[in-house]
Order: structure tokens, then C-alpha cells, then sequence
């Protein structure tokens, strides 16, 4: 298993484990099988404190960044006590170095790049009308006779806006 999302990984420890992550319970099986997943995430994904914390929180669990480190730091102690922990941890192998917060941070410059050209796209679209087209072609040397004359237009043209 390569590559794993959180929530993949949520999924193949429930699977393994019998132990849904997420329900709201204190039970010691339940907090060991956190502190793995908790372990998992910061460890291996390098995800943030608050990011994991917002995981649970999306997926239904009451929880917030200081209980993810405590939970995260008690791994290994509990790790100890059920064997069975080190069993589902060794079976996750993750061979990327790109951590959780540059995947969230690729993404976000993945859609600001595709914004940007979007926005490009609306002013190419804009400066196709003709008007601009015969704005471009006037010479550097008429440009401030051209713009006089456009002002002067565009003020006998406001007698008709305020008919409107």
C-alpha cells in the first residue's frame, strides 16, 4: 500500500482492526487504534497537528491538534501493550517524500494556476472587440489627439445616458 490518503488509511485500520477510528468513545481499544492512526498521519504523511485534527472533525470525531499529539506521542507505550498495533502499522509502507501539506499546497497552486488562465482567457476575450483593435493600430504619435477626441465624444454622449 502506496501513497495512501488519510482516509484511506482510516479505512484499511478499520478494516484490519474492526475499530471504527471515528466513533466517539473513550474505550482503550479505540484510543490505541487513534494513536496509530495519529502516528500514521504526523509520522509518515507529516501532516500538521491542526490538519489531523480537522480529519477527525470532518469525518464526525470530537477532537482538536493537542489531543492528536498526545495521542500520537502515547503510540509507542501503547504499542507495548497490544502487539497487534505494530502488526497494522508495518503493513503500511509510503515511499513519497512529498508530505501532506505540500500535496494541500501543489493543489492550491494547481487552481490558482488554472484561475490565472482563465482570467487571461476573459481579457484575450475582451480585447478582441473591434473597438480595441482600432485603438491598437493608432500611432504613438496621435494616441494624445485620438484620446482628446474620444473624451470630447464620450461628453456628448452623456445627454443620452440621462435620458435613460
Amino acid at each position: 500500500m502506496h501513497n495512501l490518503t488519510p482516509i484511506e488509511i482510516a479505512v484499511k485500520i478499520k478494516e484490519l482492526s474492526g475499530l471504527d477510528v471515528f466513533k466517539n468513545t473513550r474505550q482503550r481499544k479505540y484510543i490505541e487504534v487513534r494513536s496509530l492512526l495519529n502516528h500514521l498521519l504526523r509520522n509518515k504523511l507529516n501532516m500538521r497537528w491542526i490538519h489531523i485534527a480537522q480529519f477527525y472533525i470532518d469525518n464526525g470525531k470530537n477532537y482538536d491538534h493537542s489531543t492528536a499529539l498526545y495521542s500520537s506521542n502515547k503510540y509507542h507505550l501503547n504499542a507495548q501493550h497490544n502487539p497487534k498495533l505494530k502488526e497494522i502499522e508495518e503493513i503500511f509502507t509510503f515511499k513519497s517524500d512529498l508530505c501532506y501539506d505540500k500535496i494541500d499546497r501543489v493543489h492550491y497552486l494547481e487552481n490558482k494556476v488554472t484561475n490565472l488562465e482563465n482570467k487571461n482567457l476573459e481579457l484575450k476575450n475582451k480585447f478582441n472587440h473591434p473597438m480595441y483593435k482600432v485603438i491598437r493600430n493608432v500611432p504613438d504619435s496621435l494616441v494624445d489627439e485620438v484620446g482628446q477626441k474620444l473624451k470630447l465624444w464620450e461628453k456628448s454622449l452623456e445627454w443620452k445616458k440621462e435620458l435613460n
